[in-house]
This record gives structure tokens, C-alpha cells and sequence, in this order.
């Protein structure tokens, strides 16, 4: 090996081993506060008809049951704390990213509709990721969503993004609401995706005022509506 590729690979050998060995205090819940570059939200949706499930009944299998509605190879879902299902506020989950990056989340927010989860620092991103049951005006009628209000976690993640991360992301998602909907029964008549970057951004659903969670700690389960 040449002098000169010894070293460009000097840089390339730091990078990875600042990815594989992690952030300090890698179980800290994170906010977009904590990332870098834009704040960017993406909103990924399906429309149903003819559902045969109440949204009730599909929040709640999509909130405990989403390690099996998530593709493997894109996303690898399982419980940090204890298996799962169930999975209630306050507990945390363990991701594999396209079989070799790492992430982990906290679900913060449990209601009959829906589920919040956000980010710990050992994540490429930074922020939350909402997953939302919005019941239509007819029976069987709904609307499946997922929006990301987050921004990346270091520049070497910002990078990743913006060279194909984008597409896995959107691509793991639409494959998800793909599979929460058969759950559901039905059809689906609409889909779409959106993404958006500025300085200031919020989620479209707003959260009611409710304690923090703790961190690796279940609460109660949500009650059926």
C-alpha cells in the first residue's frame, strides 16, 4: 500500500470506529436538539376502505405487534427491556438498520389511536416518530400514518442520508403501512409520502399534556376505548 492510501484510509479507519463504538451515554433519550443539519419531517400515509378492524383494535395490534409489520432487512424490531409484545409507554426497542446499524428507541406515548416513540442517542437520528390511527368519516374508513420529526445524528449520518438512507427509510415504511393495513382488512384506495426540511418544524398531531415516561420502565397498558 502507497503512502497516500495510507493514509486516506487513516480517516475512513476513524470514522468507523467512532460508529461501531457508539455515542457517550447511549440509552439517553434524544431530541432534534441533539442532531445536526435540518430538521426535516416526513409523513408517509395510507387510505383505507372496507376495514373489517376498528381503529382502536389496529392501533393497538400495530403498536404491540410492530417487529412483525417491519421488514427484517430493512428494520429489525425487538425488545430492549423485556420481548415483546407487549409494548407499553416507557419501553425501549432495539433496531437493526439495514443489518448493521444500530438504533434504539423509547416508546413515549400510548393512547387508544396511536403511539410515540423517540429516539436514544444510539440512533443515526435524532427526534420522534409518531404512528397514528385517524378514523374516517364512514365505517371502515381510516387513514394509517407515520411521521418523523427528526434530524440526523451526526454529520457521517447526515451523509448516509442524503446517499440512500432516504430511500430505505421510505422504503420500510411504506412496507410496514403495506403490512398494518392487510392487518386491518380492506383496501387501499390512497397512499403518499411528503418530506419536509426547515429550521422549525412540528408533528401534525399534537400530543396532550401528559407526565414523562421513564426510561425502560412500563406504565400501565392503554385501556380499550
Amino acid at each position: 500500500m502507497s503512502r497516500l492510501s495510507r493514509l486516506l484510509a487513516l480517516p475512513a479507519l476513524a470514522l468507523a470506529a467512532y460508529v461501531l463504538k457508539g455515542p457517550p451515554d447511549p440509552l439517553r433519550p434524544s431530541g432534534p436538539e441533539d442532531g445536526v443539519g435540518p430538521i426535516t419531517r416526513r409523513r408517509y400515509w395510507v387510505e383505507l376502505e372496507g376495514a373489517t378492524r376498528t381503529p382502536q383494535e389496529v392501533a393497538e395490534h400495530w403498536r404491540n405487534h410492530l417487529p412483525e409489520h417491519a421488514p427484517k432487512w430493512l428494520a429489525w424490531f425487538r425488545g430492549l427491556d423485556h420481548p415483546v409484545p407487549p409494548v407499553n409507554r416507557g419501553d425501549r426497542l432495539w433496531i437493526r438498520m439495514l443489518l448493521i446499524r444500530r438504533g434504539r428507541v423509547v416508546v413515549e406515548h400510548v393512547d387508544p389511536l396511536g403511539f410515540r416513540v423517540r429516539t436514544l442517542r444510539l440512533h443515526p437520528d435524532a427526534g420522534t416518530s409518531d404512528f397514528r390511527v385517524y378514523p374516517g368519516e364512514a365505517p371502515g374508513q381510516m387513514v394509517l400514518q407515520i411521521e418523523s420529526l427528526l434530524r440526523t445524528n451526526s454529520h457521517f449520518d447526515r451523509l448516509a442520508y442524503i446517499f440512500g438512507v432516504h430511500a430505505a427509510q421510505r422504503r420500510n415504511w411504506e412496507l410496514t403501512l403495506t403490512s398494518v393495513a392487510r392487518f386491518a382488512g380492506g383496501r387501499i384506495v390512497n397512499r403518499g409520502h411528503e418530506s419536509l426540511e426547515m429550521p422549525q418544524l412540528a408533528h401534525s398531531y399534537t400530543l396532550p399534556e401528559v407526565p414523562d415516561a421513564p426510561v425502560g420502565a412500563s406504565t400501565e397498558p392503554v385501556p380499550h376505548a
